[in-house]
């Protein structure tokens, strides 16, 4: 599967990030699997044999000093001038969590490119898995170099403090010309990376090409043409539609009861879930960010599980499923088995009427991608007028094109300025590019123009997609960058089918607003807070993540157990954290 920056388990990520087309299924399941348990963060160690102690997997190497390559971009050529003016190459060391598939950093041409331009020589620490089990043991020693790329939180500023460097005194147009330029013109970035304390510890990436849902609805096309159906548009048409496609042989192989009319994965918090995609049709705002179904209305936080309109859309849902409109194993099956009923079945035909995804070709692979096309937002008008809400679809492009702590600084740092030089390098026009395709010396992305580049076909030799030879390749979605919005990008098939499939949803998106766009990732919290809702927010989750499932397969009535379960979810400390979110919110809207 393509792997993208949908965090849902980074998603995983994804992307959300944080999480693309995998022809071959063994090297599908390897990078699905490994997106699915590898951690994205990254750190290093600082003193001789810290490899060895960080992780079995990791690697440390010098990269060697070469001339700047004759491609370089022309604003490289000035910066890197005024960095080494007094001829001296700064030796630092740095650590990089890395994807398993992704190559050594030091054979990535660009990077010693941006190397050279900076003045520096970098002594790298790679490590490709079990972060988590060595990080906390490692800061509390100090035992970090002196970058550290995708290796800390927010939360780590807090619990190590002392540990890093604060970077708010180095980032100006003199030293970091793109770090500051990035905040400038996107804002979020700053306050993206902006603690509690007002203070950057971590330099965030924004990749401004990404599209504005990570969600898809798609429909197959060619069984509406096989059965004479329109295109449906609200709730009872959907069951319409769907209705026909379990009893009339929607894929037309002579067997009628093969077909799986709609199919899903996950529930709270997932971009493919069915309240991810349609619970916009009550008029409820979601974010990729509205996790644990957190959204704002009116300038106000909420939480969908205990909104009377997800009662409605409840009953819908079981009512569909007593129908035997939905598979009965969404509510077991993982995510490779959700994507495997979506591939069809060994003799070629499609079984899957209406299902959510990324990108077509990563979701249906190459020979049945073109039977389906992108479901247009549905009205829902179950026992009311289908104009009864204001419509929406699920607004993700800030989880999608931001991350928070790409790059940090150990605060014993020897040559700070140094450091932010070559950190600053990434965010150059042309090398954020590089970050996230490939280098143009590596032969993955070739520039166009003064201010266009053309991300290149794999190599055939390559025997593999356009998502997974970024990510062999390259940082990609887990590198410090500054993709422009101006920047003319031609992006891979994957990539550019991904946007033009939503533009159904474009006039839906643009109805989205500040006061009703749950920004969690921006949001701030206090220590104590962060604990107390963590500590909360278990008790909640257990509550409506137990019950969802029993709704919708029949076995208690949602309206005689409503009120109790909302009594409960209550009594689990939801108005609590709805109390610290809300004050989070108003700070993040400057109230």
């Amino acid at each position: 599967m393509t792997v993208h920056n949908a965090q849902d388990g980074k998603n995983n990520p994804e992307k959300g990030k944080d999480g693309n087309i995998m022809k071959k299924k063994v090297l599908a399941l390897l990078l699905s699997t490994a997106m699915a348990v590898s951690v994205f963060a990254g750190c290093g160690g600082s003193g001789g044999g810290s490899s060895e102690n960080a992780s079995s997997g990791s690697e440390t190497g010098s990269s060697e000093e070469q001339a700047p390559a004759d491609n370089a971009s022309e604003d490289a050529g000035a910066d890197s001038g005024a960095a080494a003016s007094n001829g001296e190459v700064v030796k630092l060391k740095a650590l990089a969590i890395l994807h398993p598939l992704t190559k050594d950093v030091q054979e990535m041409q660009y990077v010693t490119q941006i190397q050279e331009e900076a003045g520096v020589e970098i002594e790298w620490e790679l490590i490709r898995a079990d972060w988590d089990q060595v990080k906390a043991t490692r800061f509390a020693s100090g035992d970090i170099p002196d970058l550290l790329f995708n290796a800390t939180t927010n939360a780590d500023y807090q619990t190590y403090k002392g540990l890093f460097l604060e970077l708010t005194p180095y980032i100006n147009q003199d030293l970091t010309p793109n770090i500051a330029t990035m905040f400038e013109e996107e804002p979020d970035t700053r306050a993206l990376a902006t603690t509690l304390e007002g203070e950057i510890y971590g330099t965030p990436k924004f990749q401004g090409k990404w599209p504005d849902t990570n969600t898809v609805m798609f429909i197959n096309k060619q069984w509406l043409d096989n059965l004479g159906l329109e295109m449906p548009t609200t709730f009872t048409e959907l069951k319409e539609v769907l209705t026909a496609f379990k009893e009339q042989d929607a894929n037309g192989n002579g067997d009628p009861g093969d077909e799986v009319p709609l199919d899903f994965n996950g529930w709270f918090g997932s971009a493919y879930s069915l309240p991810g995609a349609w619970m916009g049709a009550l008029g409820i705002q979601l974010t990729n960010q509205a996790r644990n179904g957190y959204f704002a209305e009116d300038g106000q936080v909420k939480n969908y599980a205990v909104d009377e309109r997800y009662k409605l859309f409840m009953k819908y849902v079981a009512d569909l499923y007593s129908n035997g409109l939905i598979n009965t194993n969404a509510v077991t099956n993982d995510y490779s088995m959700f994507q495997s009923l979506s591939r069809g079945n060994e003799a070629g035909d499609a079984m899957v009427g209406v299902v959510a995804g990324w990108e077509e070709t990563d979701k249906f692979g190459p020979d049945l991608y073109s039977q389906y096309v992108a479901l247009p937002p549905l009205a829902y008008d179950i026992d009311c007028a289908a104009d009864t809400y204001d419509t929406r679809w699920k607004h993700d492009f800030s989880d999608l094109n931001m991350s928070a702590n790409r790059v940090a600084v150990s605060a014993k740092c020897s040559d700070p300025e140094a450091a932010m030089r070559f950190i600053d390098r990434f965010y150059d026009q042309t090398h954020s590019v590089e970050v996230l395709f490939g280098g143009i010396p590596d032969g993955n992305v070739a520039e166009t123009g003064d201010n266009s580049y053309e991300v290149l076909l794999p190599p055939a030799e390559a025997n593999t997609d356009p998502g997974t030879w970024k990510w062999t390749s390259t940082f990609a979605d887990n590198g410090p960058m500054y993709i422009r919005r101006a920047t003319d990008l031609k992006m891979a098939e994957d990539m550019t089918n991904a946007v033009n499939e939503r533009t159904v949803y474009a006039d839906t998106l643009a109805k989205a607003s500040s006061e009703d766009m749950y920004p969690d990732m921006f949001m701030k919290y206090s220590a104590e807070d962060e604990n107390n809702m963590a500590l909360m927010q278990a008790n909640i989750d257990n509550v409506i993540n137990n019950q969802w499932a029993i709704w919708m397969v029949g076995d208690e009535d949602i309206d005689a157990t409503w009120d109790a379960y909302v009594e409960n979810v209550n009594s689990a400390g939801l108005q609590d954290v709805l109390a610290i979110r809300q004050a989070a919110f108003d700070a993040y809207l400057g109230k």
